[in-house]
């Protein structure tokens, strides 16, 4: 059985009965909890980042084994599950597949979004517990979002209503913002100690110091040499390949490499990280990267740096004047949008003409993300690179100049 063929059922279950069914069903749910609650509810936002990471998703199954342990108190009977790695490596893929397949209360950080406040993860968090697991409450009370009380309250109740454990699934604990929190807090304002039974499982970079001061800490690494992350390379590349056979059997016969071969040094390119595969791997299907534009297969970029790097130059020298005057202005605003911009305000920030705009979102199409016509980088490293490569501070102070042009008087 395929991942797209699994069907996984969650079980809403509380003093009013229970509801079974899988992720859209508790999307559903929580769509449908009272009005008081549902503005606090933030899963409408993260649903298409869920759909979106869960899509193509592979393996990872020693991740989800090690969880499960963990979850079924091996170590610890309450306390924090934390994922670490780099940048691409798919930590929140695998964030995304817990809540996909388990129906998790989660938060997910999205810093180019202004998704990244403990008041924001307050608020979401206690209404999806409430909604979830039918707790007493019809509303949130003003004191929620200012620390940790009302949080670790809802905790303990859903723990005492539920006879498995409750997780809440937290990604991109390096994203969030720390500024004027009082030095002894946590990020977030997670509790130090949680009830028996209540788990939350982190994602953050390997090397970030994501402040968390807990009783009960298990780490998860995922390095890009592990055999697992290995393994799971290999059959991402392969699923690719088979899926797309009619457009990559060609790219490997120009080659002159096998199916293996070409599987083994994709691998070896990637240095494990699953970012370079979502763009590579469709680069080599749509002819972007052959042996005519790049050379033999060991003269591909090696890791996702290489790779941002070599198309940023490979674009500029296509066609130097529209690459200055459209792509790069309109690249490096959606790298500092602190939301996702529709088509009309980049035409603000940047002067340019629609059309032209459009253009460069076509473009750039596999680097943004596309929700409803709003259009964001899809992933962080690519705003990181814009900002080695262009220095953004120019861009922000742009849009600063725009926004202070429209005051009456302002000159």
């Amino acid at each position: 059985m395929t991942e797209d063929e699994r069907r996984y059922d969650v079980e809403i279950s509380g003093g009013k009965g229970a509801v079974v069914g899988d992720y859209a069903t508790v999307f559903q749910v929580f769509m449908n909890s009272p009005p008081a609650l549902a503005s606090f509810i933030r899963a409408p936002q993260f649903r298409s980042l869920v759909d979106e990471r869960t899509k193509a998703f592979v393996g990872r199954e020693f991740v989800f084994v090690r969880i499960a342990e963990l979850l079924g108190g091996a170590e610890f009977e309450s306390g924090y599950i934390v994922v670490r790695g780099e940048p691409g490596i798919g930590k929140t893929a695998i964030a995304a597949t817990l809540v996909q397949r388990h129906g998790y209360v989660h938060h997910f950080n999205i810093a180019p979004e202004n998704i990244h406040s403990a008041r924001q993860f307050l608020e979401n968090v206690c209404a999806q517990l409430i909604v979830r697991f039918e707790l007493d409450h019809v509303t949130l009370p003003p004191q929620a979002s200012e620390d940790s009380g009302f949080l670790s309250q809802l905790l303990a109740e859903a723990a005492d209503r539920s006879d498995r454990p409750v997780v809440v699934v937290v990604d991109a604990m390096d994203e969030v913002e720390d500024t004027n929190l009082p030095a002894p807090a946590n990020r977030l304002f997670l509790p130090r100690a949680l009830p028996p039974g209540v788990f939350f499982v982190l994602t953050t970079r390997e090397e970030a110091d994501y402040r968390l001061d807990v009783d009960n800490e298990a780490p998860i690494w995922i390095r890009e040499d592990d055999p697992g992350n290995r393994q799971d390379v290999a059959h991402y590349i392969e699923a690719f390949v088979d899926q797309l056979a009619a457009a990559m059997t060609p790219r490997l016969a120009e080659w002159g490499v096998s199916r293996e071969e070409f599987v083994e040094s994709i691998a070896g390119l990637s240095e494990g990280n699953f970012m370079y595969l979502v763009h590579v791997l469709p680069d080599i299907a749509r002819g972007r990267l052959t042996r005519d534009t790049v050379g033999g297969i060991g003269s591909l970029p090696r890791g996702l740096k290489s790779y941002y790097q070599r198309h940023w130059r490979d674009m500029k020298a296509a066609d130097p004047d529209r690459f200055v005057t459209c792509q790069r202005p309109v690249l490096c605003f959606l790298a500092i949008s602190r939301e996702p911009v529709r088509v009309a305000q980049l035409v603000q920030w940047t002067r340019l003409e629609p059309s032209d705009v459009m253009d460069v979102i076509r473009d750039w199409r596999e680097f943004l993300n596309d929700d409803a016509n709003h259009y964001r980088i899809y992933h962080r490293s690519f705003a990181e690179f814009l900002d080695h490569e262009e220095n953004l501070r120019f861009y922000h102070d742009q849009i600063a100049q725009t926004a202070l042009a429209k005051i009456p008087g302002f000159h």
